[in-house]
């Protein structure tokens, strides 16, 4: 990232953290950032589209570390999910990230709402997808209203910590136990045929979690036309668009390939998404 960009989305992250979003002006940004209006406008339209470029660099974040975490793991393992629920609580609160999604929530920014929309709906469709792929097929009906299950059970039960202990929080700890009482609502569930949400869907899906490997192929193919200016990153890219085109795709070295993008901290989201695609359709590759 440009280094003044850098240096803006910090200074608005501290005074956003600190001070608040709404009380928190462009002028305050500058005078923290120490850079001038033009420059500031050059990379930002809005204090709105700042605060969202923060949000999207942590949830950035986030996705990278859940990948490399999956990475030459079994991808029906429910130890992976726990620590990649982890990977998530332990940056909620290294990054303050309630604090922020208070911010959102209070805003009466449409573009705004409209971000937190997507950023809810990104996150459901990941841990209803992460469901599927530990509990199995027979969990896909009961998969996204346990996703809201466990988005809402770890959010508070963060706020129940707080209030009746005063020690650091066992991130670990909770997102195992999340994942026990998962598993035992799963299995419930699936026995009894018992579901809230039924056939209803989220209204968009961006996970593309039913490619095939031929597709996964073609997607990343197009993806590497738009990393030109990224040439290491584009040659290991069109690597995997080749590789898993192939009639007999080499799995050892596609999963180096995926662990070194996995562990590229500047890799898109988008990215992130299709390597987590390809990771999923290992156990396929002889």
């Amino acid at each position: 990232m440009n280094p003044k960009k850098q240096q803006i989305l910090s200074a608005a992250y501290n005074l956003f953290i600190n001070k608040g979003y709404n009380p928190s002006s462009i002028q305050d940004i500058l005078d923290e950032a120490g850079v001038s209006k033009g420059t500031f406008y050059k990379y930002f339209s809005s204090k709105a589209e700042c605060l969202m470029a923060i949000m999207e660099a942590i949830g950035s974040e986030i996705r990278q570390q859940r990948l490399a975490a999956a990475l030459g793991m079994l991808t029906n393992d429910p130890e992976v999910l726990a620590e990649q629920l982890n990977i998530r609580i332990k940056l909620n609160l290294e990054k303050n990230l309630f604090s922020l999604y208070e911010n959102i929530f209070y805003s009466q920014d449409p573009e705004l709402k409209s971000f937190s929309i997507k950023q809810y709906t990104l996150e459901m469709e990941w841990i209803s997808s992460r469901i599927i792929d530990v509990f199995g097929k027979e969990a896909a009906p009961y998969a996204l209203e346990n996703a809201a299950f466990v988005h809402g059970y770890v959010q508070q039960l963060i706020h129940l910590w707080r209030l009746v202990s005063e020690e650091e929080l066992p991130a670990d700890k909770l997102s195992s136990f999340v994942v026990r009482r998962l598993q035992a609502t799963i299995t419930l569930q699936i026995a009894a045929k018992d579901s809230f949400i039924g056939k209803l869907r989220l209204p968009t899906a961006t996970l593309a979690d039913h490619v095939s490997i031929k597709e996964l192929s073609d997607m990343l193919e197009i993806y590497a036309e738009q990393t030109k200016n990224h040439a290491n990153t584009q040659q290991l890219v069109q690597f995997l668009a080749i590789e898993l085109a192939m009639e007999t795709p080499r799995k050892a070295l596609i999963e180096s390939v995926l662990t070194t993008l996995a562990n590229d901290k500047q890799i898109k989201s988008e990215l992130s998404i299709l390597i987590e695609q390809v990771w999923k359709h290992l156990d396929e590759l002889a």
